[in-house]
């Protein structure tokens, strides 16, 4: 049996480059004939990224031709080009459960609720296994006003709730969390907290 739809994020402290060449290259992220369907799926017009044609890959508030660039001049310009350079974070879904179509329309969904008014970020989908997943490059800086992104519980709490939300309104398995009187493992906790995911500093 299958996985259900997880998630997790994880700093890049260096070669960002790297890891954003990993989450696009073509032959994890090559279309399978069916992405045409992507633009009949209910959201598919409201939503703001680029697609590139052969492969599911988007992006938010930079060019998925150049995305690496893009975020590195966004240091520049703020000056903190030092420190976390961004965040890698993963979508997984349940095997047998999702087309790659799908996937990614879900997947651009889930980044532009938790980081697409404020940070650039690369979305892909890599259909080369048997558990499709997404991939997201996030910048550490905002575009916006170069405050950094805080990767916290409460920011992985929101990324796990979006995350259940949107699966769930798409019919789609996810992991339920468990009540824990433990109240830095139960991520339940920290959604009580303020309400601005990408709280800055």
């Amino acid at each position: 049996r299958g996985r259900m739809a997880t998630t997790g994020i994880w700093k890049v402290e260096k070669r960002l480059d790297h890891v954003i060449d990993y989450v696009i290259n073509p032959e994890k992220t090559m279309k399978d004939g069916d992405y045409q369907e992507l633009h009949k799926l209910d959201g598919y017009e409201k939503l703001n990224y680029e697609t590139e044609e052969e492969c599911f890959v988007s992006s938010l508030n930079c060019s998925t031709h150049r995305p690496y660039k893009d975020m590195m001049l966004t240091k520049e310009l703020y000056g903190k080009k030092s420190g976390i350079l961004g965040y890698h974070a993963f979508q997984s879904f349940k095997e047998g459960e999702i087309t790659p179509t799908q996937a990614h329309l879900i997947g651009v969904k889930l980044a532009e609720e938790i980081w697409g008014d404020r940070f650039e970020v690369i979305v892909s989908t890599h259909t080369n296994c048997k558990h499709i997943h997404n991939h997201f490059v996030v910048n550490s800086v905002s575009f916006v006003d170069g405050k950094k992104f805080n990767s916290c519980r409460k920011s992985t709490a929101l990324l796990r709730s979006l995350n259940d939300r949107i699966c769930e309104e798409h019919g789609l398995s996810f992991l339920e969390e468990k009540e824990t009187p433990n109240k830095h493992i139960n991520f339940k906790y920290y959604l009580g907290y303020d309400n601005y995911s990408t709280r800055t500093k």
